[in-house]
């Protein structure tokens, strides 16, 4: 056998399938012109596809509804640095996590929205805190951080008491209230420099580069 012998038959296979890919195309394309059920069966086929992909959306998202509240207690149950620079040192910690794990798949988003809450519990600023994140946080976790947030203002408000405990959440915050707050990109001051009038954004290195 010559060495052109494997080269003649993978080019003939390759020619068959190509013929065999253009004749159903040329097939499907008349089928879908001329038959009204083809097109019909074409249609059914579609809205089981849409309805498979809306069932599994629905259970993707009460999954993570249901990560979010067990994230939610244990961040609630996790005590506070209570020193400006074990407060600075745990805001950037929080922030890396979150930035690394936003990038590692779906299966990690409610983890690095966690994250992200957790910087925000201990910045002086939430408001403008999150018009940040909404500029440089990947669009799902940021819906799940709003999510957080507000799992934490409705868990505030039913635990409020004179016997209650309960560390503060942030500010429950809508779109539009972020919006209103208008930060400065690049400006945000850290939390030990926040209340001064001259802070800067530069312990907060990272978000705010890519806020720039």
């Amino acid at each position: 056998m010559s060495a052109s012998t494997p080269i003649r038959i993978a080019g003939a296979t390759a020619a068959v399938a190509l013929t065999g890919f253009l004749g159903y195309a040329v097939y499907f394309d008349y089928m879908r012109r001329h038959s009204p059920e083809f097109r019909k069966g074409l249609k059914k086929q579609h809205k089981k596809l849409a309805v498979a992909a809306e069932a599994q959306s629905k259970a993707e998202k009460e999954r993570n509804s249901k990560l979010l509240r067990q994230a939610l207690v244990e961040i609630q149950l996790e005590a506070l640095p209570s020193s400006p620079e074990q407060q600075e040192a745990y805001f950037q910690e929080q922030v890396a996590e979150g930035e690394k794990t936003a990038t590692m798949g779906p299966e990690y988003h409610v983890k690095s929205a966690s994250h992200f809450y957790r910087a925000l519990r201990v910045y002086p600023q939430p408001l403008e805190l999150l018009g940040i994140y909404q500029r440089v946080v990947p669009p799902p976790v940021w819906a799940l951080l709003i999510e957080l947030t507000s799992l934490s203002g409705a868990s505030a408000a039913s635990s409020s008491g004179p016997a209650s405990t309960a560390i503060p959440p942030p500010p429950q915050a809508s779109v539009a209230d972020i919006d209103d707050a208008s930060p400065v990109v690049g400006e945000a001051p850290s939390p030990t420099s926040a209340s001064a009038s001259q802070g800067s954004g530069t312990d907060w290195e990272k978000v705010s580069e890519e806020a720039a």
